[in-house]
């Protein structure tokens, strides 16, 4: 018998020698750090209006606890970053006479929103409230705009206008983020009642970045020379548009499990 109980306490002190609690106060907020990321903890509580934010450095959380107990309109908030705008693509200057105009710069691509922040939570349930969990995937950002091509330079008496330069393309808008996944697997102690009406999760995939605007084409060149006897010049034709940059694609909503075990 005392073989047994010896064996006992040596599991005990493995399984929980490492834990600690998790207790946050009403009303209170918490930004997660590295060392938060995975926890198993022997008691784990979250008192009403309390909320927890996952950074921008964290991918998501692990939480595994033995005994929980959730108050009302309590929140996670995983913090995304939206992908950044590209730059505008540099305009042309204009061009000297008798030659053609210089092509506006591309806009360069928007960046990609960052996907949202996977959640794993195995808790034994004491009290079970309200809890809003947010991982919503990130937008991506807009393309940036064409530069407009350069003017082509003027005709003189003696060559033809410059054509205007081509308008620059607009950059491609960044990818949204997918929407984080969510699992949830619970067991009830005593005689509390948990179901989906107890848990909201916002995890929808991220816009699409918009697509850049197109640089327009210069103007020609202007004829002139005045003297009659010259031979007869041409003026310089418009550069063409750039073409508009296209959308992103918008990320994929993520998957929320709930199950009892």
């Amino acid at each position: 018998m005392k073989i047994i109980v010896l064996l006992a306490s040596l599991l005990s002190i493995q399984l929980f020698g490492q834990q600690k609690e998790f207790i946050m106060m009403p009303g209170s907020q918490k930004t997660l750090t590295p060392e938060d990321r995975t926890l198993s903890v022997r008691t784990f509580t979250l008192g009403d209006n309390c909320v927890i934010i996952i950074p921008p450095t964290m991918d998501g959380w692990t939480v595994t606890a033995a005994e929980a107990s959730i108050g009302t309109n309590v929140k996670i908030i995983g913090q995304m970053t939206a992908g950044t705008f590209g730059y505008s693509g540099v305009s042309a200057a204009n061009s000297m006479t008798c030659t053609q105009g210089m092509s506006g710069v591309a806009g360069s691509n928007g960046s990609a929103g960052s996907a949202g922040k996977n959640i794993f939570m195995n808790l034994r349930l004491r009290k079970m409230g309200t809890l809003l969990i947010t991982v919503s995937g990130a937008p991506g950002g807009g393309g940036g705009q064409g530069g407009n091509g350069g003017a082509g330079g003027d005709a003189t008496c003696t060559c033809n206008a410059g054509a205007g330069g081509n308008g620059g393309n607009g950059g491609r808008g960044g990818n949204g983020g997918n929407g984080g996944t969510v699992t949830i697997s619970f067991s009830p102690m005593g005689s509390i009642t948990v179901n989906n009406n107890n848990f909201v999760v916002e995890n929808n995939g991220g816009q699409a970045g918009k697509g850049g605007t197109a640089g327009t084409g210069g103007r020609g060149g202007n004829l002139t020379c005045t003297d009659p006897k010259a031979v007869k010049r041409l003026p310089g034709v418009m550069g063409r548009n750039g073409m508009p940059g296209a959308d992103g694609t918008a990320g994929i909503k993520g998957v929320y499990t709930l199950q009892s075990k």
